[in-house]
């Protein structure tokens, strides 16, 4: 296994969401970057057979999630959201294979 050492800085610990269905969880690690923070998912479920490219799963091989430039969560409660709402429509990309961008 390769691991790749991300700089920045932790805000606390793991954070883990469970979907909204309450069958599927996700682990993040939110990265202060100074002016906005880089949301990385570190734990999903598969993509069921879907294609994993990261412009129809917005992301990337890193585990970063691709926010567009600009959008970046500035806050943790920011972060959180994003990363919740990133997880929803991940799992309904898995489960219909429609990217929506």
């Amino acid at each position: 296994m390769n691991t790749r050492i991300i700089s920045g800085k932790f805000h606390g610990n793991t954070k883990t969401y469970r979907s909204n269905d309450g069958h599927h969880d996700f682990i993040f690690n939110f990265v202060d970057r100074e002016s906005y923070i880089d949301i990385y998912c570190t734990y999903r479920p598969s993509f069921n057979g879907k294609d994993p490219d990261p412009h129809k799963t917005h992301l990337w091989d890193s585990g970063l999630i691709c926010i567009i430039k600009g959008k970046k969560p500035k806050s943790q409660s920011e972060a959180k959201r994003l990363a919740a709402q990133w997880a929803e429509y991940f799992l309904e990309y898995r489960k219909t294979g429609i990217a929506q961008s």
